[in-house]
């Protein structure tokens, strides 16, 4: 009987050993399940902020290029404002100079 005892004893550590070793071996599985699974969701959020940085500056560059369209074609506006003054000037000018050299040169 102490020897029954015994052996169930013998049998009941050997059975707690293999649990012991069994669970550190899916304690270890799942580690390494976590670890993959992080790496993959840091390379997932990575490329995520990529893709959002590249559409945010996407957005930036097509935004300067409007504003400075919007600024070349005010520039272009008040050249050709400049031009038209100038030009409407220039012909009061030129009467006016033929106009004192006629009168004062004669024709």
């Amino acid at each position: 009987m102490i020897e029954e005892v015994i052996n169930n004893i013998i049998e009941a550590e050997q059975k707690a050993d293999d649990i012991i070793k069994e669970s550190q071996i899916k304690s270890k599985e799942m580690i390494a399940n976590a670890k993959e699974q992080a790496a993959f969701l840091v390379d997932s959020e990575k490329k995520r902020i990529l893709l959002e940085n590249a559409k945010k500056e996407n957005e930036a560059q097509a935004k300067a290029e409007e504003d400075a369209r919007g600024e070349v074609e005010a520039c272009e506006k008040q050249a050709n404002d400049m031009v038209a003054k100038a030009k409407k000037n220039s012909d009061k000018a030129i009467k006016f100079i033929i106009g004192e050299m006629t009168t004062k040169y004669g024709k």
